[in-house]
């Protein structure tokens, strides 16, 4: 038993002085050739390599420096291979632990890799989990990325799964081969859509199919300010880039989402709501710059902060109606959003006794629009034509970015009756 033990550590020794011995006895660089004419017949790419090299990270790991796949196509700063026990037996025909960094590609070659991985089960070759660091995909102008994420294989090496996720742990993707095209999962949490405003969603939830001429999106569910959504989208490529979709919304606070556009004078209350949104540029890191949204909204049981129609009825002069509040049961519209400016249109609000419609526009931090006021009090009917005009801090526009902008405290709004 004992000279077993013997036997077993003196293997293992000769192991370990071989692998440090390595950086003298091999001269790897010319292995180069060989290596770009296996990857070049794996990948069904012309792969090129700058060097080969070994060194201790702290283990013992060979290195391929500056890899190019297709000339611009792709490139690689390094891919690592530890030499470790089980890739030292298995003779190459079996990788463990291997980790790519500095990743990026051009679309057309990305959307063929899980066709090109499937050239390693005709080989029969075989990899772990692929890491992959600071991965990105090449735009004509720009990246998406850098991302991190994970490369799974099955066990006759074709590619089953690639997952990346921010470095916040809020957004998770799930990439799966889907015959000519690719199956895409995104989740999220605590998330900030790039969406024209700072919309933040508490979960989301999209799936679809990805191909080379874009995205379509068939399934959108979210929760965001205490309610609920649904919705689809697609992306596509083809002058400019283009993302259109739909969104329902029900039971929404509206409180902080219509602080987002106006945080002086807001609407409390829960909100139903129907979107049409449509996101057009010729450059996709501008994508989000110029929202376009057109949506139907109802709100119930709420009210208008720092604005009191009635009181301004009742006074019939311009102080009674600064500040305050305008209870409602019932507040619809419709919301359209052009070039920051967010206009409401065909507003209905219902009190009880008093209802009111008119139009308002928020646009460079300012409030203006008019409302039409009617108050029924027993015999006495009170009607006004109102005039609204205010200067607000200026809402968070995001712009694609996820960037904040800092929230003014509010100011009154100018309410006077037209003559």
């Amino acid at each position: 038993m004992m000279k077993k033990i013997r036997t077993l550590l003196f293997c293992l020794l000769l192991f370990f002085v071989l692998i440090a011995s390595l950086p003298l006895i091999l001269p790897l660089n010319s292995y180069k050739p060989q290596l770009e004419k296996r990857l070049s017949s794996l990948l069904q790419a012309q792969v090129q390599l700058e060097t080969v090299a070994f060194s201790y990270q702290p283990w013992p790991v060979f290195t391929l420096n500056n890899v190019k796949i297709d000339g611009d196509a792709g490139k690689i700063e390094q891919i690592s291979v530890p030499v470790n026990l089980f890739n030292v037996f298995q003779r190459g025909n079996s990788l463990k632990n291997v980790t790519v960094a500095g990743v990026k590609l051009r679309p057309a070659l990305a959307f063929t890799l899980p066709k090109r991985f499937a050239a390693l089960e005709q080989d029969r070759i075989t990899l772990g989990d692929v890491a992959l660091s600071k991965a990105s995909v090449l735009l004509e102008q720009g990246e998406l990325g850098p991302i991190d994420g994970v490369i799974r294989f099955t066990k006759n090496g074709t590619m089953d799964d690639l997952q990346l996720a921010d470095e916040q742990g809020r957004l998770d993707v799930h990439i799966k081969p889907k015959g000519d095209n690719i199956g895409v999962i995104v989740q999220a949490s605590s998330w900030e859509l790039p969406l024209g405003y700072p919309v933040v969603f508490e979960k989301l939830y999209m799936s679809g199919e990805g191909s080379p001429e874009g995205l379509l999106i068939d399934d959108i569910r979210g929760e965001a300010y205490g309610g609920v959504l649904s919705g689809k989208a697609q992306l596509t490529r083809q002058t400019n880039w283009d993302l259109q979709g739909q969104l329902v919304a029900k039971g929404v606070h509206s409180e902080p989402l219509s602080k987002i556009f106006s945080p002086a004078t807001f609407v409390s209350g829960r909100m139903d709501a129907e979107a049409q949104f449509i996101f057009r540029a010729a450059d996709y890191l501008k994508l989000f710059a110029q929202p376009q949204i057109d949506a139907n909204f109802l709100v119930r049981d709420g009210s208008i902060h720092n604005m009191d129609l009635v009181a301004q009825l009742r006074a019939g002069e311009t102080p009674a109606g600064r500040g305050g509040q305008t209870r409602f049961d019932t507040l619809k519209g419709k919301m359209r959003i052009r070039d920051h400016a967010v206009q409401l249109q065909s507003m209905a609000l219902g009190a009880g006794k008093f209802n009111a419609q008119g139009a308002v526009q928020i646009a460079g931090g300012r409030l203006n629009g008019s409302v039409s006021g009617r108050l029924q009090a027993g015999v006495l009917l009170i009607a006004n034509q109102i005039r609204l005009s205010g200067e607000l801090s200026k809402p968070a526009l995001n712009s694609g970015s996820v960037a904040r902008t800092g929230v003014q405290p509010p100011a009154p709004v100018d309410i006077e009756p037209i003559q």
